[in-house]
Formats: structure tokens, sequence, C-alpha cells
């Protein structure tokens, strides 16, 4: 048995679970003993299921049962074992007065009862406008920075795709409602100042754990360098989410219920706009100057000072000697630390086990790491490992293959890749004149120089931009365009393997021009999902080229040309005299090579279809190859997350209904413009938080002047708003279709793409400033009641739409089901317009 045994983590999870339901107890959101209750039920179940996995192993033993998955069974067992130690001690420490009693011959019979007298009455005033309004723009400030930090750690940390981001939206999303939901239960609490402070600085300190964590947990619970399911994925975002998600959207409701308290109104929309321009502000401050300038953790650092700042300057009631000596302390500790030391350095270590990280940086573009083993140095972007500087086979195979098939290769295009080592075959080529490099990376470039000199040389044009872009204004023509990129595994890297972009290249040739591109190696055997890739790939390059080949190696190699293209390879290299240590005749017999080849080509579905922009089903296919490695079926898995979001909608009124149908339009809305923008300029990852600072703007701008507009809304206003967000999303394909052709104007298609985001959160702004007016109750029920729905909309549109609906039929048709949604809806609220 060679994976070490989960101890620590099991023990640390439940840890942090146990402390998360005692704080929430002792805070009165829930009582004593239901906490106890919750921790009872779950030592039953881990005793159970230690006992039960335990008989199965003892049976399997005495009889000599040849049982599958034994080594899972063992696993199982024993995380079972270690679950229930460590929920014996919570329940030991409990009962430690009878234990001690038996010993001092003191039984106590009588059980002592929870405490259930609660406050109902809320000293919201000492607080005042002024502390509940700016809490809320920090609270706004603090979600969306350490939402987008971690989100960028998790696809760093999980080699992450738009499924893996929706799953952690979704769970983000959902968390966060259900904290809002506890706020309904607030008049228990009986002093609203101290928690005001508690939960003020809980929301400093936890995103800099959260991020530490995540970090240190990956290879501590997950095999180093292995692949995280679906599901580990989605209990992991959800145990590391549920402390900070679960306080912000408790905050909400609670800040919320102050601020209508002060003002003896409901102030829902008001706190709304408040806490959504906060997350405009930290949108703004993340996307054009911190994320430039400061390292992750030292943004989580100035987080941890801001929140600590208003918890005692708001909840002036606090300002003891004892708490602010203990705030500095715990300041100069984490800035001594995040500042003063290669901190996020030493948190990444964990990632790299037996690696010497040699360079760290957080780009607008990703997470850059160089690491150093021996001395081969490796280069990783969201620690997808994009090339090592002594791999001459896949550097060899990356340019011979091409090169070979045309007579005089004058003018190279390098796509990506340039500082593995490429560089140094395509210069052993007499006749190359120029070798334009594009890279949008800029620090991959300049890092890569470091480590690899081969790009000073004057035949070698760097460029950093996005190559569609690129190709926009430098049309060649070119004899080699070499394609050295990821596989098609997210939205943004589809976009190199569409129709669209090959015609792009086409036109870029010369007549004799050759193109390489490459997939995964598929080695003797490929799976059904990672066949229909290559088919689709090759089904797309046959539509724009007369000849394709496919050369297999350590990759797929394509390669694509309006002219003859061969397999008499390692011949060429030997007449042209290139110096090669592995593409030579002495490793490769070209012969075996076509027949390996043919052997592939057989396989291929000509049928599958082809693979285009707005319709990436490449990028499908790829996730569902992904999903096929831990056995699960895409269709099973967007069933499930369709039948646990009608449930929930069968547990909502009319209104909330509405709102989470607002909620689902606006964030499918929302990745719909995304990916479009993703499509056309291809630096989404940059642009992400001023994209998402302009949505919150947005819904600033909605929910202050939903407002004024409509004075007195009622349930026709509200469907009609509902009709007017549906009609939108029809539309959307339409705005989008104007932007695509004139990308040489990015000022007027950056303004189509904000004034739409502006436009269907300006929409959903209003919608939630109107519901939260109608909806009848005290203001806690209605603010957790209708935040709660908008942000459960959201979550699963983001998940439904990202992972599922996009790259299966298309931002088109997704457009269309996502407006007929909203307008189904605004008639059911048409239609029971006189019950509300």
């Amino acid at each position: 048995m060679s994976i070490p045994y989960p101890l620590i983590p099991i023990g640390i999870i439940a840890l942090i679970l146990y402390l998360l339901s005692f704080i929430i107890s002792r805070i009165g959101l829930i009582r004593i003993i239901t906490h106890r209750k919750i921790w009872n039920v779950l030592l039953g179940l881990s005793f159970f299921g230690t006992a039960l996995l335990g008989i199965v192993m003892a049976i399997r033993i005495n009889y000599k049962l040849d049982i599958p998955w034994v080594d899972q069974l063992t696993i199982l067992h024993v995380d079972f074992g270690i679950s229930m130690v460590m929920i014996a001690i919570f329940h030991f420490t409990w009962h430690i007065k009878y234990y001690t009693d038996i010993f001092r011959r003191k039984i106590n019979k009588a059980e002592k009862q929870d405490d259930l007298k609660y406050s109902n009455n809320l000293e919201f005033a000492a607080t005042g406008t002024k502390g509940f309004s700016i809490s809320l723009i920090v609270l706004g400030i603090t979600s969306l920075v350490t939402q987008i930090i971690i989100l960028r750690e998790f696809l760093s940390v999980f080699m992450g795709n738009e499924l893996v981001i929706g799953i952690i939206l979704a769970n983000w999303m959902l968390i966060t409602g259900f904290g809002s939901y506890l706020g309904r239960f607030m008049n228990r609490i009986k002093n609203p100042v101290r928690i005001s402070f508690i939960t003020q600085i809980g929301m400093g300190i936890l995103p800099f754990l959260t991020v530490f964590l995540l970090n240190y947990l990956r290879n501590s619970v997950f095999l180093p360098g292995s692949l995280v399911g679906v599901f580990e994925i989605f209990a992991a975002s959800l145990i590391l989410l549920l402390p900070f998600c679960l306080l912000s959207g408790f905050l909400f409701t609670f800040l919320t219920s102050g601020l209508s308290s002060v003002h003896k109104s409901k102030r829902i929309d008001i706190a709304y706009a408040l806490e959504s321009s906060g997350s405009l502000i930290g949108g703004i401050l993340f996307s054009f100057i911190l994320v430039f300038l400061i390292t992750p953790f030292q943004i989580l650092t100035i987080l941890l000072v801001l929140n600590l700042f208003i918890a005692f300057w708001v909840n002036f009631f606090y300002r003891k000697t004892i708490l602010i000596i203990l705030s500095l302390i715990i300041i100069i500790l984490v800035s001594g630390f995040t500042f003063l030391t290669p901190f996020d350095r030493f948190v990444k270590g964990f990632l790299y086990p037996n690696q010497e990280i040699v360079f760290l940086k957080e780009t607008p573009y990703g997470n850059l790491a160089v690491t150093k083993t021996g001395e081969q140095h490796n280069f990783y972007e969201n620690q997808v490992l994009l090339f090592n500087t002594l791999n001459f086979i896949a550097n060899e195979e990356a340019v011979h293959y091409a090169m070979v098939q045309h007579e005089n290769p004058q003018n190279i295009l390098v796509i990506s890749g340039g500082v593995s080592g490429i560089m140094k075959e395509i210069m052993k080529y007499p006749a190359v004149k120029k070798v334009d490099y594009v890279e949008i990376n800029p620090w991959l470039v300049k890092t890569g120089e470091k480590y690899y000199n081969k790009l000073k040389d004057n035949r070698i044009h760097v460029h950093n931009k996005d190559v569609r872009l690129f190709l926009k204004s430098h049309r060649g023509p070119y004899d080699i365009i070499l394609a050295n990129l990821p596989p098609p595994s997210t939205a943004h890297l589809n976009r190199y393997y569409s129709i669209e972009f090959f015609r792009q290249l086409e036109s870029c040739l010369s007549d004799t021009g050759v193109i390489s591109i490459d997939l995964p190696s598929t080695g003797n055997y490929a799976s059904e999902e990672a066949n229909i890739v290559n088919s689709l790939i090759f089904n797309t390059l046959k539509q724009v080229f007369r000849n394709v080949i496919l050369i297999p190696g350590e990759k797929n190699f394509y390669v694509a040309s309006n002219n003859v293209v061969g397999f008499d390879i390692t011949g060429k290299i030997e007449e042209k005299g290139i110096e090669t240590r592995y593409v030579n005749r002495y490793y490769l017999d070209d012969n075996l090579l076509k027949d390996r080849s043919n052997f592939f080509m057989n396989q291929l579905d000509k049928d599958a279809g082809i693979n285009r922009d707005f319709e990436p089903s490449a990028y499908f296919h790829q996730i569902s190859s992904w999903l096929s490695y831990y056995q699960l079926n895409m269709w099973v898995f967007g069933g499930i997350v369709l039948i646990v979001m009608l449930l929930l909608m069968s547990r909502l009124n009319i209104l909330q209904a509405g709102m989470f149908t607002g909620g689902f339009a606006a964030s499918s809305s929302e990745v719909i413009l995304l990916i479009a923008f993703q499509i056309i300029y291809g630096y989404v990852y940059l642009m992400s938080g001023v994209i998402i600072a302009v949505f919150m703007g947005g819904l600033t701008l909605g929910a202050l002047t939903g407002r004024r507009i409509i004075k007195a809304p009622g349930p026709v206003s509200y469907s009609c708003n509902q009709l007017a967000i549906g009609v939108f999303a029809l539309s959307l394909p339409l705005f989008i279709n104007v932007a695509k052709p004139i990308t040489n104007h990015p000022f007027i298609v950056h303004s189509i793409f904000f004034i739409l985001m502006i436009v269907i959160s300006f929409l959903v702004g209003t919608l939630f400033s109107m519901g939260s007016r109608i909806q009848k109750g005290n203001v806690p029920a209605v603010t957790s009641g209708i935040y709660s729905a908008d942000l459960a909309g959201s979550a699963f549109g983001a998940l439904i739409v990202s992972a599922f609906l996009i790259p299966l039929i298309g931002l088109v048709k997704v457009s269309i089901i996502v407006g007929l949604f909203n307008i189904l809806f605004a008639g059911i609220t048409w239609v029971n317009r006189k019950k509300l």
C-alpha cells in the first residue's frame, strides 16, 4: 500500500467543520443541542461505516473471497476509523465532567438544558448608518477580491477548466446563499455588536487561511501530480469555501437588517447596492493595480488589515486595549511573513514536491512557475506543465515533422512554446530568414530568456499578443506554422482548434506552406471520447486543407497543407543534412510510422462533425474524456445538477423563483459574454476582474435607480422586468455577431461588451430592488429569501451553462434557452399576480 492514509487532512477538516458548527451555535444561529445532535449523528455514521467495512473485510479473509476494490475498501475503512476517532474526541469533551464525576463518586444525573432564551432586542443604533454602509462596502471589496484570488488559486491547484470554474462558483454562491438564509434567525443573537465585531475579523482572517490550506492540502489529500476528479474538486471546494462563504452570506443579512433597523424601514436594495459598489471597487483595484504590483498573499494581508481596522472603527464598544494589541500582533506577523519573506514561494512549494522553485509570478494571464530538477527547468502555467528545457524528443518532433515537408522554409510562425528549445531545432535549417514567435504572456518570454538564450537571434521576432489578433495585422506569408498549444480543454483553448482559426492560418500560408498542430498522444489505444476529439480536429482540418496526415509520437501531430505531405521524414532529414538526436533513421522507421498512422486514421470517425468557435464540440468532448477517467458520464452529471436545481426551485415562492431565474440569467449571460469575449480577443483571464467589476457596477446602478424609477413596485412591473431579462438573453447572439467582425476596432468592441454587461446586471439589480420591496415579512427573512434565491440561480447558471450547455449546443442556443426560461417565469408571475 503506497498511498499514505489521510490522517492529518481528515483531522484538519473535521476540526474546521466542528469549530464552524460550534461557533454558529455559540452566536445563537442554531441551538447547542442541535450542534451536538449533528455530531452525534456523524459519530453514529462513522461507527457504522467502520463496523460494516470491517465485517466485509473479515468475511473476505475468512472465506478467501475475491472481492473487487479491496484497496478502496481498506482506505475507506481507515478513513471512517479516523473520522470516528476525531468525532469521539469531540464527544468526550462534552461529557468530560461526567467521567470526572465517576472518579469523584458524584454523578449528576440532571442534564443541563441548553439556554433557549434569545434576545429579540437588536441594539443596532450604536453602529449607525455610516457604520453599516462602510461595513457593506468593505464586505463587497473583501468578497470580490477573495473570490477572484481563490478562483485563480483553484484553477492553478487543480489545473482547471470551465467545469472547475462552474463547480467553484456554484459552491461559492450556494454556500453564501445558505449563510444569508441563516441570517433569518439572527433575532436569537443576544449581542449583535459583538457578533458584528467577530464576523468582521473573520472576514479578514479566513481568506488568508483558505488560500493557504488549499495549497497545503492539495498534495496531502491527493497524490502529487495525479488528476483530481470532479467529485473530489466539488468536495474540496465545498469544505474550504464553507467558513468564509457562510460568514459573508450571514454578514450581508446581518448588516442589511442593521441598516434597515437604523432607518426603521426596508433598506434591502440599498444594502445590495452598497455591497455591489464595494465589489466594483474591489474589481477595479485588483485588475488595474494589485495584480501587477503585489502577490496574492500580500493582497490578502491588505484585506486582513482593512477588515480589522473596520471591525474596531465601526464597533467602538470593542476598542479594548488587549484586543487592539492582539490585532496589531497579528497584523505585524502576517505582514512580516508576506511582505518581507518569499511567503508565496514557500506556500507554492507544497504544489511542487522535490522541485526547486526558481521563479514564481502571479501574472494577469495566470500563475507562472519555473522549477528546477537537476539541470532541467520546468515551466508551469496554472500548474499545467507547458514544457521543459531538456526534452529534446518533444522539441524535435514539434519542429521536424512539419519542417521537412517544405523544400525551402524561410518564414516561420511559432505559436507558443518558443522558449522550450524548439528555436534551436528551427535554426538548423539554413534557409530560415525570419521567425515570428507569438506568446500572449510576456512574463513567460522574459523568464524563458533567463534559461534559454536562443531567442536573442536577430531572425527571431517576439510578439506578446494573442495569435488570432496578431494574424489580423501580420498576414505572412509563412512557409511553416508550428502551433505548440495545450489541448482544447477550455473554451479559451478551443478557439485554437476551430475551423475559423484554421481558415485564418490557411490564409497566412504560402502556396506550399505547412502547419503542425498536436493533441495528447492516445498511445496504442484511444478511448471513445479521445477518439472523438481527434476525429473532430482531423475533420475540421480537412475542411480547410487538401492534405492532412496524423503522425503519432509523444503527441499526435497533425500536419496539414494544400501541398503534398508525407511520411518520408527521416529520409528527408538525412538528405537535408539536419543533425538530430531522435528524429532520424536510427530511432524512427518511416514505414512503421506510416503504418501506425494508418491504424489511428482508420479509427477516426468521419461523421464526428467539425469544431467551431461558438459551437465548441472539441471542448465538450475533452471534458468528457477527462470525466471518463473517473467513470463519470457527462450526461449523468448534467442530469444530477438539473434535478437538484428543480428540487430547489420547488421550495421557492413566486417572487423568489423570479429572483432565481433572474440570477440564472445574470450568471449565464455573464458566462456567455466572457466566453464570446475570449473567443474574439483571447485574454479574458486578464480582463476577468474588469468585466466582473463592470457587472457589479450594473448591479449597483440597478439597485439604486430601481427604487427611484419604480416608487411602488408590484407583480406587474416585476413580471415585466423578468420579461425584459428574457428578451435581452434572446438578443445576445445578435449583439455578439455585430462585435465579431470589427475586432480591429478594440474600443468599439470593448464598449459593446461592457454595455451588454451593464444592461443585464442593471436589469437584475432592478429586479432585486423590486422583489425585496414587494416580498412581505421581516427584514432578515426577506433579505435571506431574496438574496439566497438570487445566489442559487447564479450558481446553477454558472455551472450548467459553462460546463454543459455551451460546449454541447453552443452560445446561440444557450442564449435562447436562458431567454425562454425567464420569459416562462415572467408569465408565471403574471398569472399569479393577484396572489402576491
